[in-house]
C-alpha cells in the first residue's frame, strides 16, 4: 500500500465518545477558556463546555454548569474551576473530574451505576457515588470540603474516609500529613443561591419525555408538550408566528464538532443539540426528542453562495448530505432559512445585522454537506497553561502521595496460575509489517512507515515497562491527582500487570486459524480461509486475531479496499485496545499496528462513508491515547536512537491528528 497523504479538511471528531456540559445561569463577569490555545471569552448562556475548559468569576459573579448526567456544578465569586476529565469510555462508563483551583464551588448530583464522579481541590478529593450536595472552599492556606447532604468518599494523602451530611474536612496542601475533621460547618453567603437553583431544576416534568438529564427546567418554563398520534410527545416553544429554529444565535467553530450552534433563546440547549425540529400547518414548529443521546452541533442543511451561507432545520429522519439528484431538503423554504455573511477561514458565523439576503437563493447558491473549517495554526498545538493549585488533575491509577495509601503497601494475595491454553502459532514481527504501509515513493506521506515498521518489529522483542496511563476501569480503582505544585512529584509506580488473557481454542477452530495464518502470502486464499472460519465460528473468543488477519489480507491488495478494511475493523475499534490481544510484546505491537492502519485509511475512504470515517476517528483517538504507553522511553529498544524513537511517535501522532481533522471522507481517487 502506498503512503497516505492526509488532507486538512473540516474537523469532526468522533462525537459518539465526546461529552459536553452546558453553561447555564450566570450573573456578573464570568469568562471561559475552552482550551489552552483559546482566548478567554465572556460567558454566554448555552455555550457547550468541553473537557479541559476553565471558568473564572469576578467579584459578585457566579455561574452554573449543567452536566449531561444531571449533576450541577456552580462557581461562586472570585473562583477558578476546570472540567479536568469529562470522558465516556468505550464501555459506556462516564468519568467526570471537576477541579476547583481557588474560590468557592457547589456540586449537586451523583454517579450512576459504574460511573466515576470526583471533585478535586488542592490536597484532597471527594468521590460521589450517591446523590449528594457538596460545598468546596479553597483559600491560600487550606482547602475545605463541606457535605451539605448525602454521603461522599473523602481522600487525601493522610486519610480516606466517608463523610456525611454536616461534616467538613480541612486539609493544608503544603503539609499533606495534616488533616482535620469538623462535625459542623458555618453557613456561607452563596448557600441560599445554590439551594434555590437546586429547587428550580428539580422535578422538571419534561424528564418524562426526554432521555437527557440537563436543560429540562427550561423546557417546562418556555413551552408545552403536545401529544399527537403520529409523532408522540413533541415540545412547542412559546414564540411568535414568524419564528423559525436556528435564527436567534450564532455558529462557533469547535475542533471536536465543527460549527456548533449557540442559541440566544434561554431554553436553546436540548432542542438544538438533541432531536430535530418539524413543521406542520396545525402546530407550527415543534421539537421532537431523538432516540440517540449523542450531542450534535446542530442538525441543519447548508446553502452556500459566493459570500454568504444559509441554513435551516433538517426534518426528523431526513438523511443528509444532499442526494445526488439535487432535491432540496424536505423543510427548505426561503422564509425558514437564515442567512449570514461567510468567508473561508471564518470561525464564527453570526446572522445578526446581515443585509445581503438573496432574492432567489437557489440561483446563486447550492446545498452542501458542510462548511470548510478554519485553518489549523500549528502554534496552537504547543499552547500551555499555568499549573492549577491542585496540580495535574486527571483520573489516574492510585498514585503514591496523592490519596490515602493504606491499601497500596499491602502484599498482593497470591493467585493460582491459570491453566495454560494450547500454544497457538505466534504471529512473527514480520506479520505485523503486513498491516503497515510500504516505504513511501512520492515523499508526501505524513509518516515514514518503513521506520515505524522497523521500530515496531524491534519493540515487540523487548519487555515493556508499563507507563501510568488513563485507565478504563471501574470508579473504585481511580483517584484524582491532587499534589501541590511546590511539592516534588512522587515517582509513579508501574501499575500492576493485567491478568493474562486466557482464550481457549475449540478443537475444530484452531486448525482454521493455522490455515489462514499459513496462507498469508496469498491474500485471496487467506480471505477464503477467513470466511470459512467466520461461517463455522461466527462467535469466537479469538475475534481480534481474525480481524487482524483480515486487515493484513485487505492491505496486500493493490489497491487495498479500505472501506472493507475499516468495516471489518470497526467492531474491534469500538472496544478498549488493551482487550484485543494478550499483554505480550507482540500483542501490544499488533494493537498499535491495527490502530495506525485504520487511522491512516481515513483520507482515502470513499466519499459516502460517514460510518467508516467515524471508525477512523475512534481509532485516531485510541491511537493518541495508546502512544504514550507503547512509546514509553523506558521501553525503547537499545538499537533504536532516542531521535528515531521520538520521531516514530511524532509521525503517528501527526497521522492521528490529520485524520481527526477530516470532516468527511474524500473521494477514493485522492491518493
Amino acid at each position: 500500500m502506498k503512503p497516505l497523504v492526509c488532507l486538512l479538511m473540516g474537523a469532526l471528531a468522533w462525537a459518539g465518545d465526546a461529552r459536553y456540559a452546558r453553561l447555564g445561569e450566570f450573573r456578573g463577569q464570568v469568562e471561559v477558556q475552552l482550551g489552552a490555545a483559546e482566548a478567554w471569552v465572556a460567558a454566554e448562556r448555552n455555550l457547550p463546555l468541553v473537557e479541559g475548559a476553565w471558568l473564572r468569576t469576578a467579584r459578585d459573579a457566579r455561574v452554573e454548569i449543567e452536566l449531561d448526567g444531571g449533576g450541577v456544578w456552580r462557581l461562586g465569586p472570585d473562583s477558578l474551576g476546570e472540567i479536568s476529565d469529562y470522558t465516556r469510555l468505550s464501555t459506556g462508563q462516564h468519568i467526570t473530574l471537576l477541579t476547583l483551583d481557588h474560590g468557592r464551588a457547589y456540586f449537586t448530583g451523583g454517579a450512576v451505576g459504574n460511573d466515576s464522579l470526583i471533585l478535586a481541590v488542592p490536597g484532597a478529593q471527594v468521590g460521589l457515588q450517591h446523590a449528594a450536595k457538596v460545598r468546596l472552599d479553597v483559600e491560600p492556606d487550606a482547602s475545605r470540603i463541606s457535605v451539605l447532604e448525602g454521603p461522599v468518599r473523602f481522600s487525601s494523602p493522610a486519610a480516606e474516609l466517608d463523610l456525611v451530611s454536616g461534616q467538613t474536612a480541612r486539609v493544608e496542601p503544603t503539609d499533606p500529613a495534616r488533616f482535620a475533621l469538623d462535625r459542623d460547618f458555618a453557613a456561607a453567603d452563596q448557600d441560599a443561591w445554590s439551594g434555590e437553583r437546586d429547587r428550580a431544576l428539580a422535578g422538571a416534568t419534561s424528564a418524562l419525555n426526554v432521555a437527557e438529564r440537563y436543560g429540562l427546567a427550561d423546557l417546562d418554563a418556555s413551552g408545552e408538550w403536545v401529544h399527537t398520534e403520529e409523532t408522540g410527545p413533541v415540545w412547542k416553544p412559546r414564540v411568535g408566528g414568524a419564528w423559525a429554529p436556528f435564527q436567534n444565535g450564532r455558529w462557533v467553530w469547535y475542533a471536536s464538532l465543527g460549527f456548533t450552534w449557540i442559541s440566544s433563546d434561554a431554553w436553546g440547549w436540548l432542542p438544538y443539540h438533541h432531536g430535530r425540529w418539524a413543521h406542520s400547518a396545525e402546530l407550527g414548529w415543534v421539537w421532537m426528542p431523538g432516540g440517540s443521546q449523542v450531542f450534535k452541533p446542530g442538525e441543519v442543511y447548508w446553502l452556500r453562495g459566493a459570500k454568504f451561507v444559509g441554513w435551516g432545520a433538517l426534518a426528523p429522519g431526513e438523511a443528509y448530505p444532499p442526494q445526488p439528484d439535487g432535491a432540496p431538503p424536505q423543510q427548505y423554504l426561503d422564509a425558514y432559512t437564515t442567512y449570514a455573511a461567510f468567508t473561508a477561514g471564518a470561525s464564527i458565523i453570526d446572522p445578526a445585522g446581515f443585509t445581503g439576503r438573496p432574492k432567489e437563493p437557489l440561483k446563486v447558491a447550492a446545498f452542501c454537506a458542510a462548511l470548510p473549517s478554519p485553518p489549523l495554526v500549528a502554534a496552537r498545538l504547543d499552547a500551555q497553561r499555568p499549573m492549577l493549585a491542585a496540580g495535574g488533575t486527571r483520573v489516574l491509577p492510585l498514585l503514591a502521595g496523592v490519596a490515602y495509601q493504606g491499601a497500596i503497601d499491602q502484599e498482593p494475595v497470591p493467585q493460582p496460575a491459570p491453566e495454560a491454553p494450547p500454544a497457538p502459532i505466534e504471529p512473527s514481527a514480520l506479520a505485523i509489517a503486513d498491516v503497515l504501509p510500504d516505504q513511501p515513493d512520492d515523499g508526501g506521506a505524513a509518516a515514514e512507515p518503513y521506520s515505524l515498521l522497523v521500530m515496531i518489529q524491534r519493540a515487540a522483542r523487548k519487555p515493556r515497562v508499563a507507563a501510568a496511563v488513563k485507565p478504563k476501569t471501574s470508579p473504585t480503582t481511580v483517584s484524582a491527582r491532587t499534589t501541590t505544585t511546590p511539592a516534588p512529584a512522587p515517582a509513579a509506580p508501574s501499575p500492576a500487570p493485567r491478568p493474562p488473557v486466557v482464550r481457549r481454542w475449540p478443537p475444530g477452530e484452531y486448525p482454521l486459524y493455522q490455515k489462514a495464518l499459513a496462507d498469508s502470502a496469498d491474500p485471496k486464499q487467506q480471505l477464503v480461509d477467513l470466511e470459512v472460519w467466520r461461517q463455522r465460528y461466527p462467535t469466537t473468543e479469538h475475534e481480534a486475531d481474525r480481524i487482524y488477519l483480515y486487515i493484513g489480507a485487505f492491505n496486500r491488495f493493490a489497491p487495498p479496499p479500505l472501506d472493507k478494511l475499516v468495516e471489518f475493523a470497526a467492531p474491534l475499534v469500538a472496544r478498549d485496545p488493551h482487550t484485543w490481544f494478550d499483554d505480550s510484546d507482540t500483542g501490544r505491537a499488533q494493537a498499535l499496528a491495527v490502530l495506525y492502519m485504520v487511522t491512516a485509511s481515513a483520507p482515502r475512504l470513499p466519499a459516502a462513508s460517514p460510518s467508516g470515517l467515524r471508525t477512523c476517528h475512534k481509532a485516531a483517538h485510541e491511537l493518541l491515547a495508546y502512544l504514550p504507553e507503547f512509546f514509553d522511553n523506558r521501553a525503547r529498544p537499545s538499537g533504536i536512537s532516542q531521535q528515531l524513537w521520538e520521531k516514530a511517535r511524532a509521525d503517528m501522532e501527526s497521522v492521528a491528528n490529520q485524520t481527526l481533522a477530516l470532516r468527511s471522507a474524500p473521494s477514493a481517487d485522492k491518493r
